[in-house]
């Protein structure tokens, strides 16, 4: 049996996490290189492997400046090792300086070292010996893929993927159809007018409204929606229980069909490990959840899509941009990327520039009716996924 050992990093916790994934068989022991501050997170994160309680030692420590003093680096490995132990050692993750001094002492253990390589799903293998000639380093892809439910846990957020539907309510084909309906700007004045009513009044309600109350007007808004039958019809929307809206449905009609729409199409083309819908995530203790249109993870990479059909202002632009920035920033970890699809034209190309300047992927609606544009960004989805 052997041993693998992590410099534990909690702001960027997957390079540990593929390394065990990749190598931990049953029996091994795991040791996590913590500083003294970090040392009560070790334990949870440990938790993720299901693994016994005495398999798993904390080597911590105890000052903040025997953190990055190196002799005291040094010699507190040294004194928490055995020579008769087999240690496979990943130099990914803390510090620069804290890993120098890692390899330092694990090398006069005989240890075997590794570097992971999360961005290009990688895991370089080396031996630290005189000989820089003999071509002894490795590198293996990283066969081990995560699922959604594993990237949210791993940064520890909360989600809701196991108690809600992720999956579209209706098929490809009646989002196709509500596409084109908007590529080429056939929805009548009535049906986007109503579309609009229905979206400023209704979106979000908890319960359902017969046809009826929505024609005339109901106890959440006196003004009656005069054109919902145009905007059914148009649409081709048959409610699934007659002369009524569910809830759903009305999410549906007001812009949860571009969601599915963009689910769709993203898995068709990049076939991800795992996609889903309105994905809820939340901190611990935190009662603000932040609700994902389209997510998926493919390669171990997670991509978040937030879709518009339209923004009516750049200061709503703004917001959208700075909110999945934040998002990616506090959230998601390094391994993730943003993407805003939306049907709102960028003729001038400073909406794409806003979004760039913070590192967010806007596809707006030249991209999305463009067969040849849109396949060049789901490319690039590819290219940072680093799919072997």
């Amino acid at each position: 049996m052997k041993t693998l050992v992590n410099i534990f990093d909690p702001q960027e916790p997957l390079a540990a996490y593929l390394f065990l994934k990749q190598y931990y068989q049953p029996g091994d022991h795991l040791v996590f290189i913590s500083t003294h501050g970090h040392q009560a997170s070790v334990r949870p994160y440990a938790s993720l492997f299901h693994i016994p309680d005495d398999h798993i030692s904390i080597i911590a420590f105890q000052r903040d400046e025997d953190s990055y003093i190196y002799e005291r680096i040094c010699r507190r490995l040294r004194s928490a090792l055995s020579p008769h132990v087999q240690y496979w050692v990943n130099l990914a993750g803390g510090t620069r300086y804290s890993a120098l001094a890692v390899q330092h002492v694990f090398a006069q253990f005989q240890a075997k070292f590794f570097y992971v390589q999360t961005h290009e799903n990688l895991i370089v293998s080396s031996f630290f010996d005189n000989n820089i000639l003999d071509d002894d380093d490795t590198i293996d892809p990283i066969t081990y893929r995560m699922s959604l439910a594993e990237y949210f846990e791993l940064h520890n957020l909360q989600h809701d993927l196991h108690s809600r539907r992720h999956t579209p309510i209706r098929s490809f084909d009646d989002a196709l159809r509500i596409f084109r309906l908007f590529q080429s700007r056939q929805l009548t004045v009535s049906a986007f007018r109503a579309l609009e009513q229905l979206r400023t009044y209704y979106r979000g309600t908890k319960n359902s409204l017969s046809l009826q109350a929505l024609r005339r007007g109901s106890v959440v808004h006196a003004q009656g929606i005069a054109g919902l039958d145009a905007l059914l019809r148009e649409f081709g929307f048959v409610p699934a229980v007659p002369d009524s809206l569910q809830p759903h449905e009305i999410d549906y009609l007001t812009g949860g069909w571009f969601e599915e729409y963009v689910f769709y199409i993203l898995r068709q083309a990049l076939s991800p490990h795992e996609i889903a819908i309105g994905v809820r995530i939340s901190r611990p203790g935190s009662q603000h959840n932040n609700e994902l249109d389209v997510v998926f993870i493919k390669a171990n990479t997670l991509f978040v899509v937030e879709c518009k059909t339209g923004v009516a202002t750049d200061h709503m632009f703004n917001e959208i941009v700075y909110k999945a920035c934040a998002l990616k920033e506090s959230f998601l970890g390094m391994k993730s990327y943003s993407y805003i699809f939306t049907l709102k034209n960028d003729h001038d190309h400073h909406l794409t520039q806003v979004a760039d300047m913070m590192g967010i992927t806007l596809c707006p609606k030249s991209v999305l009716t463009s067969p040849k544009l849109l396949a060049a960004v789901q490319g690039r989805m590819l290219q940072q996924a680093h799919e072997f």
